[in-house]
């Protein structure tokens, strides 16, 4: 099975052991290489054993808590095999079909799943990194990570709000894979949270639709002139159906940047489906006098089909 790694670090080695001091153990870039080329190579108990004894040696180093983190996410990753009428909400991997004996469809798949107990491993040994890390970003990120592949969706959230409550006490100034910063490494905050929002979007889930709400409004709360935010706070509002509240925020973003066409565009469709016909086709006309062809002549095309 390809391992899994949720923080991804990149292989290249920074820093040197300082002058007039004798470095007695290798880097931890280094020992992060030398860790998961045990573990690929299925030295499962060699790669233990070096983990312990690099706890011996720096029990504060991220990248360990990092290493141990993943290693319980691989060890509790289980594939499950499953026959069912349909396929799961947002499937998006291999299945056969065939049919039962009344002739009706049904579908087999498989999906990853995670033993409780290993899961507990990894997240008592990420949340023992940061309290000796608290300002990595990356452990943050990866624990809300697998806490959505689980589906915990409610656990996940907590910890993103966490996370947006320590970068108010930050200011912004995280660190990453091997203490770089998240400035250096081009990590933005607010882009992070915009890509949880597809994440909960992409899944087809309508257990997720609630948190993708909870998540935009926080986006907005704290980035209120970004206008993705208020387009992914619209989103949310269409799937959960109050087409009103996804109007306003969608009009929100659109004061904020009257160039956006696709908040335009959401806007328009939306006084569509409300019934507002004449508020509807003023803003096609105003999408199909702009200067981008793509946009001017889908809302043409929709003007002389609709209206």
């Amino acid at each position: 099975m390809k391992k899994l790694l949720l923080l991804l670090l990149p292989l290249l080695f920074i820093g040197c052991a300082s002058k007039g001091k004798t470095e007695t153990y290798s880097s931890s870039q280094e020992k992060y290489q030398q860790f998961w080329n045990l573990w690929n190579n299925d030295k499962e108990d060699e790669a233990v054993a070096f983990l312990d004894k690099w706890q011996l040696e720096d029990e504060t180093d991220p990248e360990l808590y990092v290493c141990y983190f993943n290693m319980y996410i691989d060890k509790g990753a289980q594939e499950q095999m499953y026959l069912e009428s349909e396929l799961p909400a947002g499937y998006s991997g291999e299945y056969m079909t065939g049919r039962n004996d009344d002739g009706d469809t049904i579908y087999m798949f498989s999906l990853i799943e995670y033993d409780d107990e290993y899961s507990a491993k990894a997240f008592e040994y990420l949340d023992k990194g940061l309290s000796y890390n608290p300002k990595r970003l990356d452990m943050y990120f990866g624990k809300a990570q697998f806490y959505f592949m689980r589906k915990e969706y409610d656990k996940q959230m907590q910890v993103i709000k966490t996370a947006v409550d320590l970068n108010k006490k930050y200011k912004g100034s995280w660190l990453w894979s091997f203490n770089e910063t998240t400035e250096s490494k081009r990590i933005g905050f607010a882009e992070s949270l915009h890509e949880y929002f597809v994440k909960f979007y992409n899944t087809g889930d309508p257990a997720a639709y609630p948190h993708m709400k909870e998540l935009s409004l926080l986006y907005i709360q704290e980035y209120p002139e970004d206008v993705i935010a208020y387009n992914d706070a619209g989103l949310s509002y269409l799937l959960l159906n109050d087409l009103v509240s996804a109007r306003d925020c969608f009009l929100k973003g659109y004061k904020l940047d009257p160039s956006d066409m696709i908040l335009l565009s959401n806007i328009a469709r939306i006084e569509y489906n409300l019934g507002n016909l004449d508020s509807s086709k003023s803003y096609y006309e105003t999408m199909a006098a702009c200067n981008d062809p793509d946009y001017s002549g889908y809302a043409k095309e929709i003007l002389s089909t609709y209206f």
